[in-house]
């Protein structure tokens, strides 16, 4: 009996239809395939199988990989809409990669996907060099394509991620994780683990509105789901670097500032300091490609660093006053309450300019 897939084969030869790009033109992680060229994945849930290796980190901080595993998920979670190769009501499956905030870059090899996101000459969008997270690639793109990014139209997102935090056949994250937890009761729910040590939801407690202070590798030191005793774990942020900027803790145990992440990384600074300026939809800015550090105004740069509050307050999170949007990049006006410290007693914040650095919506 012949196969179907040997009947599509035969099928697409007598139409005339070139499937010889798949892996370059087409396929996961690139772009549908052509028409007559099969389905272009299997009907597996997506990261079904993926090898994901954890870091080690046997003498903190060190650096995280710029580019690969830098943890791997835990649970698994259901897409909500479709994007690119993935479908609405596809299963994510547990052990997926999680990344940190960049992206390799974008080339020729993924011009049908710049295309899709409603770029008409994809080709103002490559960026060789790679090395932006993935709020300012998303931004930069939206910017040089007149498009709007993120959007949602119909039942379809558009995004250099999805909904979810991540893209490609073989799934990877790099931020939110939003259909990994509920946003719902105290402590976000465990979502991964990074070198040892888990990362959670983004919220220190959902119902009173409570948001993690973290160091610039991304984490703090509190109580957890698992742990009455205060443990150094990780939080999604919705701003750079969104997952993880380094592995902690300090070599003290402690947490670890802007200054002590930016000597994990020969790429903190490897232009001189004089970085690169990008144009992103809501004007420009200088921008140190690869390096992972971000300071309080939201800056890798090593100029005028505004240290994270994490590293001045006795209190573990600061508390949004109001709806500060959805976490995946659709802004409001928000107002952020840091807890009542020695540092920042009734501090509070109405933000519109530093969105981004706060919050990153």
């Amino acid at each position: 009996m012949i196969s179907l897939r040997c009947v599509a084969f035969l099928a697409a030869g007598v139409a005339g239809q070139d499937c010889s790009g798949k892996g370059v033109t087409w396929g996961p992680g690139i772009a549908p395939p052509p028409a007559g060229c099969g389905s272009g994945g299997s009907g597996a849930p997506t990261g079904a199988g993926a090898t994901c290796t954890n870091p080690t980190c046997s003498s903190p901080p060190c650096a995280a990989p710029l580019l690969g595993d830098v943890g791997c998920t835990t649970v698994s979670g259901v897409e909500t809409y479709n994007h690119e190769l993935l479908s609405a009501g596809q299963e994510i499956a547990s052990n997926a990669h999680i990344y940190g905030p960049f992206e390799a870059g974008f080339t020729s090899q993924q011009q049908s996907i710049i295309e899709n996101w409603g770029c008409s000459d994809a080709s103002v969008a490559y960026d060789t060099e790679g090395g932006t997270d993935i709020g300012t690639a998303e931004s930069k793109v939206s910017h040089l394509c007149n498009v709007e990014l993120p959007r949602i139209v119909g039942n379809t997102y558009y995004g250099v991620v999805g909904p979810c935090g991540g893209h490609t056949g073989d799934y990877h994250f790099h931020r939110s994780f939003s259909c990994l937890y509920s946003e719902t009761g105290g402590h976000s729910t465990k979502v991964g683990v990074i070198a040892g040590h888990n990362i959670y939801g983004k919220w220190e407690d959902y119902d009173n509105q409570r948001l993690p202070l973290l160091d610039a590798c991304g984490a703090h030191i509190g109580p957890t789901p698992e742990s009455s005793t205060a443990v150094y774990h990780y939080h999604a942020q919705d701003k750079a670097p969104f997952t993880v900027g380094c592995h902690g803790p300090s070599a003290s145990g402690g947490l670890v500032s802007v200054a002590t992440c930016r000597s994990l990384y020969s790429d903190c600074d490897n232009d001189g300091g004089s970085g690169t300026t990008i144009q992103t939809k809501t004007g420009s800015i200088s921008y140190d490609r690869f390096c992972p550090c971000f300071d309080a105004a939201g800056s890798n740069m090593g100029t005028n660093i505004q240290e994270l509050p994490a590293l001045s307050s006795t209190e573990i999170y600061y508390t949004v006053d109001s709806n500060a949007g959805d976490s995946n990049g659709v802004s409001s006006t928000s107002t952020v309450r840091f807890a009542d410290t020695s540092a920042a007693s009734g501090l509070t914040w109405t933000f519109a300019a530093l969105l981004c650095a706060a919050l990153g919506f």
